[in-house]
């Protein structure tokens, strides 16, 4: 195991590696490992900057020619020269002929807790189900 700033490396017998931030894993339920050049891109990242780990889908709906999706996305952050996890829920719109516009969903600035994210989604289903589907139709 090597370290760097409050990083713990766990190098892997098949050649990838384990990180763990301050001591806890990115990932306790899936136990996820990493390419070894994930060391190289945190070592080179800069202050304020962050690299994104993983991106779930969670759901997505389509009108007027946009698609609109929704994802669950961990990131690693370097503020001050130290790490930190950071998840997000992020919204991202995709349109014909143009790039993908993504930003993060927030609760007055501060990121949504998982309780948050459930009721958004909620929020959302019922309102498609009451606002924006005629259940005798499909249209």
């Amino acid at each position: 195991m090597s370290d760097f700033s409050n990083i713990g490396v766990t190098h892997l017998e098949d050649g990838m590696v384990s990180l763990l931030v301050d001591g806890q894993p990115i990932s306790e339920k899936y136990g996820m490992k990493f390419e070894a050049t994930i060391m190289s891109e945190l070592q080179a990242l800069e202050n304020g900057k962050n690299i994104k780990l993983f991106d779930q889908f969670v759901f997505s709906h389509t009108d007027l020619n946009f698609e609109h999706s929704y994802h669950y996305v961990t990131s690693i952050l370097k503020e001050d020269d130290k790490y930190s996890v950071i998840t997000n829920f992020v919204y991202k719109i995709v349109a014909p002929e143009q790039a993908p516009f993504e930003h993060v969903i927030t609760k007055q600035g501060e990121p949504l807790s998982p309780e948050d994210v459930r009721e958004f989604i909620n929020a959302h289903v019922q309102k498609s189900l009451t606002d924006y589907t005629d259940m005798k139709y499909a249209y």
